[in-house]
């Protein structure tokens, strides 16, 4: 049990954890915003680390990288984003047969991209 001591001095802390994670929140709604894409997982993720502001050791710190992770494993490296129209989703970008190029679904740009 936390005592109103240990309280009134974590509280400042705990204050703006939360006011960094609705910055985090912020962010990624201007990621999406960018990519055009909706991060499925990530708004469940934030949604756990904030409920683990009530029981910081409740939060899974693995499930949360785990998680990130898996959303960001989604997306290109910017420098094989689609020259046309920037989209990264790996399920937006299809190898065509030749194996050098990709085929953008979301503009129809054929390019070939700086890594394989």
């Amino acid at each position: 049990m936390i005592t109103t001591k240990q309280a009134k001095t974590i509280l400042s802390t705990m204050r703006a954890a939360v006011a960094a994670l609705h910055e985090v929140w912020a962010k990624c709604r201007e990621v999406e915003l960018a990519l055009g894409h909706d991060l499925d997982g990530l708004e469940g993720v934030i949604q756990d680390m904030a409920a683990g502001l009530d029981d910081p050791e409740s939060i899974d710190v693995a499930y949360v990288r785990d998680a990130i992770n898996a959303q960001a494993d989604e997306l290109v490296a910017e420098a094989d984003a689609c020259p046309g129209c920037g989209e990264r989703n790996v399920d937006n970008l299809v190898w065509q047969k030749d194996g050098a190029h990709v085929k953008c679904a979301t503009c129809g740009k054929r390019y070939a991209p700086q890594s394989k």
